[in-house]
Formats: C-alpha cells, sequence, structure tokens
C-alpha cells in the first residue's frame, strides 16, 4: 500500500494546530492519523502533538501483523483512551491549556483489513470503482441536527455552528471513539482529513479531484485546491492506495 500526507497552515490561520503522522513498520503493518488541535494557539499545537506523537509511538510497540479484528479493536480503543487521559492531564496543569483539545482520524492496514478510528469530525473516505464513500460520520452538533431531520445536509454546509464538534480526545464529556473495519480491495483509495478540506471543499469536488488526479500529486492537489477556495483553516490531507497486483 503507497501512502503520502501534508499539512498546510492555509490562508486565514497564524499557526497551524493540525499534526499527523504515517508509517510502515518493519513488520508490514501500515498506519496514518490525523489530528486537528483546539483550545487556543498554544493547547491546540500542544494537544494535537501530543496525540500524535502518542499513537504513533503506541502503534510502533504494539501492533502486529496477526492481530484478530476484536483484538485490534481493543489496541485501538485503549490507544486513544490513553491519549485522550493525557490531553487531559496536561490541561489540568496550566490555565493557559485549559480546555485544549483535538480530534483524530486514524487508519491501521493489517493484513485484508484497515481498522478505522475516529473522535470528532476529521474524515476518512473511500473511493472505490468512481465513487467516494464517506466511512465516518462527524462528531459535531450540525451532524446531530442532521441526525434528527432538523436541518439538510446542504443546510449543515453553511451552517453558523458547523464547528461545533461533541467529542474530543482530552474532553472529560466524550471521546470514545467509533470503530470500523473495511476490507481492503485492488486499486482502493482511501483519504484521511482535517476540516480544512471539508469546509472549503464539497464531497463531489474532492471525488472529481480523485478522479483527475495522479496518487503521486493528488494530497498536494487536494490541498491547493482548498486554499484556492479560501483555505479558513489548517489543512491537512493524507491517503492510502492499495495498488493493482502485477500481472493483472
Amino acid at each position: 500500500m503507497k501512502f503520502q500526507a501534508m499539512t498546510d497552515v492555509g490562508r486565514k490561520r497564524a499557526t497551524n494546530q493540525d499534526a499527523f503522522c504515517c508509517a510502515r513498520l518493519a513488520n508490514g503493518v501500515e498506519f496514518m492519523v490525523i489530528c486537528d488541535g483546539m483550545g487556543g494557539h498554544r493547547g491546540g499545537n500542544l494537544a494535537s502533538e501530543l496525540a500524535v506523537r502518542e499513537l504513533g509511538d503506541f502503534f510502533s510497540r504494539r501492533l502486529t501483523p496477526n492481530l484478530r479484528p476484536r483484538d485490534l479493536k481493543g489496541l485501538l480503543s485503549r490507544a486513544v483512551f490513553e491519549v485522550s487521559s493525557l490531553i487531559e492531564a496536561v490541561a489540568g496543569e496550566s490555565e493557559a491549556f485549559r480546555g485544549m483539545g483535538s480530534t483524530v482520524v486514524l487508519a491501521v492496514r493489517c493484513g485484508k483489513k484497515l481498522a478505522i478510528a475516529h473522535v470528532g469530525d476529521s474524515r476518512l473516505y473511500l473511493w472505490r470503482g468512481g465513487i467516494l464513500q464517506r466511512l465516518t460520520k462527524d462528531h459535531s452538533l450540525v451532524q446531530s441536527l442532521i441526525d434528527r431531520g432538523e436541518i439538510t445536509p446542504e443546510e449543515g454546509e453553511t451552517h453558523p455552528h458547523r464547528n461545533v464538534i461533541t467529542k474530543a480526545l482530552g474532553s472529560a464529556v466524550d471521546s470514545d471513539p467509533v470503530i470500523a473495519f473495511c476490507d481492503v480491495r485492488e486499486k482502493d483509495l482511501f483519504l484521511l482529513c482535517s476540516d480544512g478540506l471539508t469546509v472549503p471543499l464539497r464531497d463531489g469536488e474532492i471525488s472529481e479531484i480523485i478522479q483527475n488526479t495522479p496518487f503521486e500529486s493528488l494530497v498536494e492537489t487536494l490541498i491547493s485546491r482548498a486554499l484556492a477556495a479560501g483555505g479558513p483553516d489548517n489543512v491537512t490531507v493524507g491517503v492510502l492506495y492499495e495498488e493493482e497486483k502485477a500481472g493483472k
């Protein structure tokens, strides 16, 4: 599986509170993590950096290629819980960090399965057979309103509170991740991103970009298009691509 990721501060922010990591371990397991921090200039930076660093370290020590889905799910839950607890503890040590937190979306490739976990409104999509599918559902006020039928998805795109999230790492209220599994097929492309991509670009625009852009320049192109659309926030994009087997 090929992968790449990139982040940009955007056109409206002074600092970048997004962070990411991706790696292929010596045992062949691959993972990618994207976090979007919140809680002021210093707090947001620290929260996302802590989350990415600690999750990357946890996975490097604990992930093995023979994990069963049930065991992998438990491992991901434990990793997210430990990181969330750490962020909450650090936030309590200083008034400057009080209330800091972070979203997270992550993917772990073990064998023919991709494990997905997320908290907040950073997203993961699957591009398969020319169709873009969103595999995560935002933990946000707007998504709650959509689920209750109070607004339409189209109205949600311009809702004044579309940046209000209902789950976050470091939150004493709720930081439990949603964990799911997806079979990995040849030519599947998985897209992970912060909301710096999905606020300025609709799913249809993202789909069109994937359709018409080579993998090698896809991340850079998606970020460039988000910036051209106003770049209102930090934007981070990562993609994983399962290549077609030779000889087909």
